[in-house]
């Protein structure tokens, strides 16, 4: 009889094995999906090599082609953000040093969308640094505001949910101590008046 009740004593003791079960398929399926997720390839790009000669706003930049270097520059009007111009101090300068920081005299991909060109006869692109999608990271940083530009509106979400999460941290144009009164928008039209 003692060594039965010692049997259940020690069945009691130890946990289940369902319990055991469970815990290691969990474990599987964790260390399996971070497998997948790890060898998934990274968002492709599509776009050309381009070399950034010079920062003309915290919106517009001048390239060329790395394939051509005898190409003109080019004029290029980063999509999906509107900067504050140099005008609208201090946004203006900080936008456009921080691009200039950033990607100035680099290689750089541009990434076209739907339409090439705007009515200035710019080339309308995204502009990727590396991994980084800087239009997306200026607005990240609350150096721009998340403007759409149809039909080019690929990355619209993403720097839409960028631009939100600079606001709840009011960072840049959205510090509630020194905010940007006027859109870069409407601050353009009143000039234009």
């Amino acid at each position: 009889m003692n060594s039965k009740a010692g049997k259940e004593n020690a069945i009691a003791k130890s946990p289940p094995r369902l319990f055991i079960l469970v815990v290691l398929l969990v474990a599987f399926l964790v260390i399996a999906n971070m497998a997948i997720a790890f060898t998934q390839p990274k968002e492709k790009v599509n776009g050309e090599l381009w070399i950034i000669n010079r920062v003309v706003s915290g919106q517009t930049v001048e390239a060329s082609v790395v394939s051509n270097p005898n190409m003109t520059v080019q004029r290029v009007r980063l999509l999906g953000i509107s900067a504050p111009l140099k005008e609208q101090s201090p946004w203006g300068d900080r936008a456009r040093q921080r691009l200039s920081d950033l990607i100035k005299e680099q290689k750089v991909i541009l990434e076209f969308d739907v339409k090439q060109k705007d009515n200035s006869d710019r080339l309308l692109a995204y502009i990727w640094k590396d991994n980084l999608l800087v239009n997306q990271y200026l607005v990240s940083e609350g150096l721009a505001i998340a403007d759409s530009y149809s039909p080019n509106v690929k990355y619209d979400a993403r720097i839409s949910r960028a631009q939100s999460k600079a606001r709840l941290q009011e960072i840049g144009i959205w510090d509630t101590q020194n905010p940007l009164r006027l859109s870069p928008r409407d601050f353009r039209r009143q000039l234009s008046n």
